[in-house]
């Protein structure tokens, strides 16, 4: 009680200015970890800079560590607006630039589109499979863009099942329907394979045009050759040995086979002269795939940061919810109504219910109350206070 009348009285003081004042009257035994607890279990000041969960570093998905087709399973997303023309004395005009990503082998396509809406983004879509060949799977941020294209691509699934159409219509596409995978709201870093392969693609452009605006030809052209630079990148670090094999990139995917090649048989363990020229091919193909389990499958396993044991969140307790957009003290308060476990039972995605409704926020976009921490996250703050 002593500490929290002084805390209040000087304005909410740190811990240094809150125990020098106490030690003017007073010497309290253990002082600096009093000093400590009460500052950090005071709302005003918590809210004044909260502290989000740092939650341990989820495992890889399935979709980067199995062997598929290349562009079977793909990441979107968008950056922009870059600035083209339509003739030489047109007045320039927004464009973007949508970026494909492998999941497996980060093989990256890029599509230029006029603006953000479905429609563009559905012909998009359409190029790149004409291009690259139909896929199974797709991740992608929750922009409206992408919701209305998956919206119509249902309506469209629907539509070529219904047995007013051709029967063999409907069994050639129906059965190759898309299905989508939305990230949760606010989250990038669960995008984090398109992000890079976006920075990569900025990296490039901007180096070359700068703020300048092109052509809409010469800008294609120059996005063309930007991703076979993004394609020819190692995926594994290089050695210094100069009789080692060439490092392994994207590109050995993308021109290892044909868009409808049929499965082919292991070749790995025939000898070489016991085949013919297509059962090479597919060889050197499956060699790749090979040194894709040994090389590069292998330096993904291990965890860079947040490798400390799971935050454990609970139903029930009374967080504030991260908004770049707002101050600190702005930010709006609910309560955990239902958790959303990965597949190793980490809670890193979660429904908050707020005065508004309800909202699904990933977990570092949360900051628990003091009072409402848990045995375990109690201790972990602590120690990040020692």
């Amino acid at each position: 009680m002593l500490f929290k009348h002084y805390h209040e009285k000087l304005l909410h003081a740190g811990t240094q200015l809150l125990l020098s004042t106490v030690r003017l009257r007073y010497w309290p035994l253990g002082g600096r970890n009093v000093g400590r607890r009460i500052v950090h279990q005071c709302l005003r000041c918590f809210r004044a800079k909260p502290s989000a969960i740092k939650q341990q570093m989820g495992g890889l998905t399935a979709a980067r560590v199995t062997v598929c087709k290349t562009f079977s399973k793909t990441g979107v997303d968008y950056f922009g607006p870059v600035y083209i023309r339509d003739g030489r004395r047109r007045p320039t005009i927004k464009a973007y630039v949508a970026v494909f990503v492998c999941m497996s082998t980060k093989a990256v396509h890029l599509e230029l589109v006029t603006d953000l809406s479905t429609e563009r983004f559905l012909q998009a879509l359409r190029r790149f499979i004409s291009r690259r060949d139909l896929f199974t799977d797709v991740y992608s941020d929750n922009g409206t863009n992408f919701v209305g294209a998956r919206n119509q691509l249902k309506e469209l699934f629907t539509l070529l099942k219904n047995k007013k159409y051709h029967e063999m219509v409907s069994k050639e596409c129906a059965k190759d329907g898309i299905q989508w995978h939305f990230n949760p709201l606010r989250a990038p870093h669960f995008g984090g394979l398109w992000e890079a392969a976006v920075r990569s693609a900025k990296f490039h452009l901007l180096r070359v045009l700068g703020e300048n605006s092109t052509l809409y030809e010469d800008f294609n052209t120059l996005l063309i050759q930007v991703e076979v630079c993004l394609n020819s990148r190692p995926l594994t670090p290089m050695s210094d040995d100069p009789t080692d094999l060439e490092p392994l990139t994207p590109g050995h995917f993308l021109t290892g086979g044909s868009f409808q090649a049929s499965p082919e048989p292991d070749y790995t363990d025939v000898q070489l002269n016991r085949l013919n020229r297509w059962q090479l091919v597919q060889r050197q193909l499956q060699d790749f795939w090979r040194r894709w389990r040994r090389e590069y499958l292998s330096q993904l396993q291990g965890r860079t940061k947040n490798w400390e044991p799971p935050v454990k969140v609970e139903t029930g307790q009374l967080v504030t919810i991260v908004d770049g957009n707002q101050p600190a003290m702005r930010w709006k308060m609910g309560r955990i109504h239902e958790l959303h476990p990965g597949d190793d039972n980490v809670v890193r995605v979660a429904t908050v219910k707020t005065v508004s409704g309800f909202l699904r926020r990933p977990v570092a976009k949360l900051c628990i109350l003091p009072t409402q921490e848990t045995p375990c996250s109690s201790a972990t703050a602590n120690n990040s206070l020692n």
